[in-house]
């Protein structure tokens, strides 16, 4: 695997420079030993956008037949943003099992560190919250980064995200229109693999998402938002209009200079 992992040009998920104490204040507070090619990587950015973007599976996953989406790490931090020391928190809200570390993930999936039967060289599991399917993605954390690649977006024309659904214009609109942050994120996904004839759906759909009254639906659009950016989805003047919208949002302005920084 390339020595290189992270994407330097994104600060969104980068946290203070790693030091030793924090090392041991996190292992302290986990109760656990984390793997010294967690922490290596670390040395070199503490937490954020990684190189690459995807993780294979024999099995399908919420993402595709193949493969999961994996195209950040977190860090360890203490102060605002906390990273892995976080873990106690992300187990609570979604409801996961007990003696994880999440070293990523986004509520649809998290990708965690398993210490239920070890304290030490645990192995990478993939847990998906909705279907509450469990799976053991390496062995250590080391296999995990060796297998780490580059999946090509446009490869997953044949495959919708949702079970394999297909979607049509009315039924994302009535998603869009709902409370239901879930079924909002299926429709993104189906977008986010499904660009090309959709773009200009794409754009109006995040700015209206951006408006909507609960937060977790806006959290999820400005998500979104950034990925399609980053995609050359976007436009310039949609993006402007974005940051706008994040900046006039007390709840999600955090998220312009997260992902936006400099517009």
């Amino acid at each position: 695997m390339n020595e290189k992992i992270w994407q330097e040009n994104i600060d969104f998920g980068r946290l203070d420079e790693l030091t030793d104490k924090i090392i041991e204040l996190a292992e302290d507070k986990l109760r656990v030993e984390l793997p010294k090619s967690y922490t290596s990587i670390l040395g070199q950015q503490n937490g954020g956008y990684i190189i690459y973007n995807a993780y294979p599976t024999n099995v399908p996953t919420l993402w595709a037949d193949d493969h999961v989406k994996v195209d950040h790490i977190f860090g360890i931090g203490t102060g605002k943003e906390k990273g892995i020391l976080e873990s106690d928190y992300l187990i609570q809200e979604w409801g996961l099992p007990n003696d994880l570390v999440i070293i990523s993930g986004d509520g649809h999936s998290w990708i965690a560190l398993d210490y239920r039967a070890c304290k030490a060289n645990p192995p990478v599991i993939l847990i998906e919250p909705e279907t509450d399917v469990i799976i053991e993605l390496a062995r250590s954390f080391d296999t995990f980064l060796e297998r780490l690649y580059v999946h090509n977006v446009e490869d997953d024309e044949d495959y919708s995200g949702d079970g394999q659904r297909q979607w049509t214009i009315t039924e994302m609109k009535n998603a869009f229109a709902d409370n239901d942050e879930l079924e909002v994120g299926y429709a993104l996904d189906y977008l986010y693999i499904n660009p090309t004839k959709y773009k200009l759906f794409i754009e109006q759909s995040l700015i209206k998402l951006l408006h909507h009254p609960k937060l977790e639906i806006k959290q999820t659009a400005a998500n979104y938002a950034f990925h399609f950016n980053e995609n050359g989805i976007l436009s310039s003047a949609c993006v402007k209009n974005i940051v706008s919208i994040l900046r006039k949002d007390v709840e999600i302005e955090d998220y312009a200079d997260m992902y936006f920084k400099g517009l």
